[in-house]
């Protein structure tokens, strides 16, 4: 059972809170899909609560109150990091919580073992087996970072240094020495069920979210693997910049952009000898 796919429930009654760890299945069926709720009110409670999937440590609670003094407080697990605060009481009110193993899934407690946590959090040993893999990095492709974040690939600057947005917030960052992992349960065997990808880098670094704030062309000199000499040549790149702003209407600056690259592809916007700005001269890269 991946972490990601475990229910965080808070239940507070009267001020005293208990905590709990569900699957999906049995949290609808306790708690979503029951009699003291109409097919629409389910409905709507299992949207808000799959509104907290991407929302981030601790953030995006869904509420469902029962009565005046009963209330559940719920989300998807984001991180091992998240499911560890969760268990320490990091997001509880009432410092004397309890843990409740009875009404928690066989499954999530299961899944504790294999992920070496105790109820109260402890790690009895390393969480999770990484294995690196093969990969080769493609512009536009989103890889997801073991804290939970995705970033889309804007640019490959090289094999493993490679410029990248955040999905949610829309910064940029260059992330040098990026691998790409497998990991699974450390206490575990691998299935495809508990097993997930994602990246990690060796340096970060942290970028505007506005594009026009950011010099791209220093970027690439830094970032780019060694250029060579080829006997008594130097590959010369002369590049011709032409340039448009379009205004794109979106509710994120990734969905803007993905909207503008939708309508270059389509030649609904073509650039021209009038969107002319300058002609660069730029080392040539001779390969990876």
């Amino acid at each position: 059972m991946k972490i990601q796919d475990m229910i965080l429930v808070i239940q507070n009654i009267k001020g005293s809170e208990k905590n709990m760890l569900m699957t999906l299945e049995e949290y609808k069926e306790t708690h979503l899909f029951v009699s003291s709720l109409s097919r629409e009110e389910s409905a709507n409670a299992l949207k808000e609560l799959f509104g907290t999937k991407y929302s981030g440590a601790g953030t995006g609670w869904a509420e469902r109150y029962i009565t005046a003094n009963k209330s559940y407080y719920a989300k998807f697990c984001s991180s091992g990091d998240e499911l560890q605060c969760f268990l320490h009481g990091t997001y509880n009110d009432d410092k004397e919580f309890q843990f409740d193993r009875e009404e928690s899934s066989p499954e999530c407690m299961w899944a504790l073992e294999e992920y070496n946590l105790d109820v109260n959090g402890g790690a009895k040993g390393a969480m999770f087996h990484y294995e690196q893999r093969e990969h080769e990095f493609q512009p536009g492709e989103v890889l997801h970072n073991f804290n939970g974040t995705d970033y889309k690939v804007m640019e490959c600057y090289s094999r493993n240094n490679l410029l990248m947005m955040n999905m949610a917030s829309g910064a940029f960052l260059v992330a040098v020495g990026t691998a790409y992992y497998e990991r699974y349960p450390n206490a575990g065997e691998y299935t495809k069920d508990n097993a997930e990808t994602g990246i990690e880098w060796g340096h970060g670094v942290y970028l505007s979210a506005r594009p026009s704030e950011i010099d791209f062309v220093a970027l690439r000199a830094q970032y780019c693997e060694p250029y060579q000499q080829k006997g008594d040549c130097f590959p010369i790149e002369i590049r011709k910049v032409l340039s448009r702003v379009e205004n794109i209407r979106a509710e994120t600056l990734g969905d803007a952009i993905d909207k503008a690259m939708e309508l270059y592809r389509k030649s609904e916007v073509v650039l021209d000898a009038e969107d002319f700005m300058d002609v660069l001269y730029l080392p040539a890269k001779t390969g990876r």
